[in-house]
């Protein structure tokens, strides 16, 4: 086992003009979200996503086979997360699950950059809570990797993310000389769990500077590209956007119609609650590159091909949103523009509510709500990697 080096400088966000790109996993995914959807089924890039601003990425054991034969992999960083996490926990022992081949660990590394020509993400186990023994081994097997085009993966209980528990995730994470994809694992939403889970994410993009929210929703992504995460990725269905834990059955009910994303609530609603929500009054619309203005209610359908249209329309508007976001130079900037989107989008609920005369027909989520409560009255700071304060 090698010794712990000293943990790195954050690296700067990509907005600021003095940031360094050195490594070719930070060439691969600094200042871009990424779509993550499942390999089954999946052949190609999807044309709407811009191939400067965002990424794609398969998540499943089948992606290792698939991201190779992947049509227009070019045009944009694509990459493989074999979701080992889904199903196997981590131990002291066993943090990464590496093919058992003549060539292990550098064969599976050789073998993955060769089918992607992009970044590498390892095949971490999950952090089940109160395991820092677990998380501890999972560092160091980062730190045995020499590469540079490797993304460690941490998949971990959300209630790492506590008060009583931040300071050591956080020294922990310091220690891993790779950029990081950080998922939280709970039942529902992880980050509707606590009230100091958003908070304390914060302290852990603006402390590390390298560090990505992975399988989230477009709301939690922003946030993190706002507060100096290097990168994000969005799931394109309700279970690569939030994790639960392996052995855990699922709370959530079975979804057989789409969940469509309203970019004026900036939240996912189940396309059959928007039929009902709107059955007398006209729908909100959406000018993303897919709808062109059609209205939100046309998505509730078992047609795979209404699915596959409602799954185009979600990323394409949150690539909107964050095209925009991104296009500004400072994170005081980015941080401001974020802050007035949560405003509105908080705002926005009641009056939907009012328009189509439902009470609390429309509810925001407890994410949203605690967000636009970090926003009330308070000033950004401009962010500058270890030295900056958490709000």
């Amino acid at each position: 086992m090698t010794q712990n080096p000293v943990p790195p400088l954050p690296r700067r966000p990509a907005w600021d003009t003095a940031a360094e790109l050195t490594t070719a996993a930070e060439q691969a995914t600094q200042d871009r979200i990424f779509l993550l959807t499942r390999p089954k089924g999946t052949w190609a890039v999807p044309q709407y996503l811009d191939p400067t601003i965002t990424g794609f990425a398969l998540c499943g054991p089948e992606g290792e086979q698939r991201i190779g034969a992947l049509s227009g992999r070019r045009r944009l960083p694509v990459v493989a997360d074999l979701a080992h996490y889904e199903k196997s926990t981590a131990s002291p022992e066993t943090p990464m699950l590496f093919p058992e081949t003549l060539f292990g660990r550098d064969g599976f590394f050789n073998d993955m950059r060769t089918r992607s020509n992009s970044a590498i993400f390892t095949p971490t186990a999950y952090v089940e809570a109160g395991e820092p023994a677990a998380l501890k081994a999972v560092r160091a097997a980062a730190q045995e990797v020499t590469r540079t085009d490797v993304v460690v993966v941490v998949p971990l209980d959300v209630t790492w993310l506590r008060d009583n528990k931040i300071d050591q995730l956080i020294a922990i994470l310091k220690a891993i000389p790779h950029p990081i994809a950080l998922v939280l694992g709970g039942q529902y939403n992880p980050t509707d769990s606590y009230a100091d889970i958003m908070r304390n994410l914060r302290r852990v993009y603006q402390e590390i500077g390298r560090v990505g929210p992975w399988r989230t929703d477009p709301v939690t992504a922003l946030d993190a590209m706002a507060q100096g995460g290097m990168f994000a990725g969005i799931g394109s269905s309700g279970s690569l956007r939030h994790l639960v834990p392996p052995g855990q059955a699922t709370k959530i009910t079975a979804r057989f119609k789409p969940s469509v994303f309203i970019p004026e609530l900036l939240h996912f609603f189940r396309a059959d609650t928007l039929t009902e929500r709107w059955a007398n009054v006209d729908p909100l619309s959406c000018w993303c590159t897919v709808c062109e203005g059609r209205g939100l209610d046309r998505f509730d359908s078992y047609d795979t091909g209404v699915d596959t249209e409602a799954r185009a329309h979600n990323a394409a508007s949150w690539s909107a949103l964050w095209a925009q976001m991104r296009a500004l130079p400072t994170g005081v900037e980015r941080q401001r523009w974020l802050a007035e989107r949560i405003r509105l989008a908080h705002l926005a609920y009641e009056t939907e509510n009012e328009r189509i005369q439902q009470a609390n027909a429309f509810k925001p989520s407890k994410t949203l709500q605690r967000l636009a409560k970090l926003a009330e009255g308070a000033t950004p700071r401009v962010i500058e990697g270890a030295s900056t304060p958490a709000p």
